[in-house]
């Protein structure tokens, strides 16, 4: 951030002294050297374009610069354990968008905060009362921009949680669209939406209008400052105590001066949503170096669901079942013992990244069954197809590595949708694999061929768990939730 400040300084510099060559210029015009005046405007036009060119070509330089450097970190980002709250804050691709902006932001800030040598000069050419005027309008204009600035942060917060419960809403009623029409429910739906989108609309629209108040009060106060200095200036002009080119200078630098500090007024929102993205960029990653030679050990850990302490380490071939009833916090436990989310109390660590994990709710891709399989990671189509008749799955629908998937895996039962995420993890052989109540959704059948399974890589360590019986593990620990 020094390179943006010392850009912001430079560049509020060069401005006002431009500022005081255009009066220069504008003076020679007065007095009838044309053309010295017009090559002193030409000047300060083009000083200008190459000023304005070379900050946004940095800008952009810095910004692609911050989006390479966040999107490397991003694997890492996405393994540090967070509370349920802090992983909903936003999407990361829009943190890393907000946060490449910061240099620029950076540089406006700086830029303002140098500008304000210009009373000085203001001063020196309009006396006390220019300066007053002109300190008098800043200070009224710094809350202004600080109140405009909220109330647009709010109006934005407010559109995009209501987009998002819009887009969420459509997504959820088109997936079960054949059921609503079963239903004669189709028109609930449609009017449904039909009113999420008319109030993101009435939102839209308030946040334009808080902006045009917001910027009609920003470029009214400014237009207030410079016709105040002007008409003190002209005062000076017929009183004969203030020569043209300093009435000029005191104009123009008051003008620069607002402009300068409006953008960065005008920023304020901005600002809030590079604050906020880097907050949520800046973690501290756990030193996985330290010898570790357990997969997981836990110790006295608590969920922000159940407020059982949960002791547990885990070596190669251990069994363990969690047990409870619906709803009393199982999966939130597992999701918390392999470090996807941060516990209330106690730790926990993995011994290991390769973590296989497999749900009902788990997710196939759009693409072939070989790309959902294989992950990108080089497997021959042998080892694949065993893979899949091992546990089940034969037939052309899976004899057939190239074939597409529908999203989600649509078109298959429940029961296939499992094994075939199962075989992806058995695939990508990862020596700790959790089952997350998936025995209900398999017939006996099936969870005899993946208890075969399980049986020959005996070194493999799973965690179950489960409402109740039937069990596809046999464990040698059962850790059991109650209500």
């Amino acid at each position: 951030m020094m390179r943006a400040r010392a850009f912001g300084v430079l560049a509020s510099l060069v401005a006002l002294a431009l500022a005081g060559l255009a009066a220069v210029g504008l003076t020679d015009v007065a007095h009838h050297h044309v053309s010295r005046g017009v090559f002193l405007l030409i000047v300060v036009l083009v000083a200008r374009w190459v000023s304005s060119s070379v900050l946004d070509e940095w800008g952009e330089n810095a910004a692609t610069r911050l989006r390479a450097n966040w999107r490397a970190t991003m694997v890492t980002h996405l393994r540090v354990p967070r509370r349920e709250s802090e992983r909903a804050r936003g999407d990361l691709s829009l943190a890393i968008e907000h946060a490449a902006e910061a240099p620029v932001l950076e540089r406006l800030r700086a830029s303002a905060g140098s500008s304000l040598l210009g009373v000085l000069v203001i001063f020196w050419a309009a006396g006390w009362l220019g300066l007053v005027i002109t300190l008098g309008l800043l200070a009224c204009a710094a809350p202004l921009y600080q109140r405009a600035g909220r109330r647009s942060e709010v109006m934005a917060q407010q559109y995009q949680a209501r987009r998002a419960v819009l887009e969420s809403r459509q997504l959820e009623i088109l997936q079960h669209a054949p059921e609503l029409r079963a239903l004669g429910a189709v028109t609930y739906g449609a009017n449904e939406i039909a009113a999420i989108s008319d109030s993101e609309h009435a939102l839209a629209l308030r946040a334009i209008r808080v902006a045009l108040e917001s910027s009609l009060v920003t470029e009214f106060l400014s237009g207030v400052s410079v016709g105040l200095v002007a008409m003190v200036v002209g005062f000076g002009l017929l009183e004969g105590h203030l020569s043209l080119v300093r009435a000029l200078v005191a104009v123009l630098v008051t003008a620069e001066l607002f402009t300068q500090v409006r953008r960065y007024g005008v920023e304020f929102h901005r600002r809030e949503d590079a604050d906020r993205a880097l907050e949520t960029l800046d973690f501290v990653v756990t030193d996985s170096s330290t010898p570790f030679d357990e997969l997981l050990a836990a110790n006295e850990l608590v969920t922000d669901v159940h407020p059982a302490k949960v002791t547990l380490h885990l070596h190669a071939g251990d069994r363990v079942v969690v047990t409870g009833p619906s709803g009393v916090g199982k999966t939130t436990l597992l999701h918390t013992l392999v470090g996807w989310r941060e516990p209330l109390e106690g730790t926990s660590r993995t011994g290991t990244d390769a973590i296989g994990y497999v749900s009902a709710e788990s997710t196939l891709l759009s693409g072939s069954l070989r790309d959902n399989l294989t992950l990108g990671t080089p497997i021959t189509d042998d080892v694949v197809t065993e893979c899949l008749h091992s546990l089940g799955l034969t037939g052309p629908r899976f004899d057939n590595l190239d074939a597409e998937l529908l999203s989600d895996g649509r078109g298959l039962s429940s029961g296939e949708r499992v094994r075939l995420i199962l075989a992806r993890a058995l695939l990508a052989n990862t020596p700790l694999l959790v089952l997350d109540d998936v025995a209900g959704v398999l017939d006996e059948s099936a969870r005899d061929l993946i208890r075969d399974a399980f049986e020959i890589n005996r070194t493999l360590t799973i965690i179950e768990a489960t409402v109740d019986t039937p069990l596809i593990t046999t464990p040698s620990e059962r850790i059991e939730l109650r209500q």
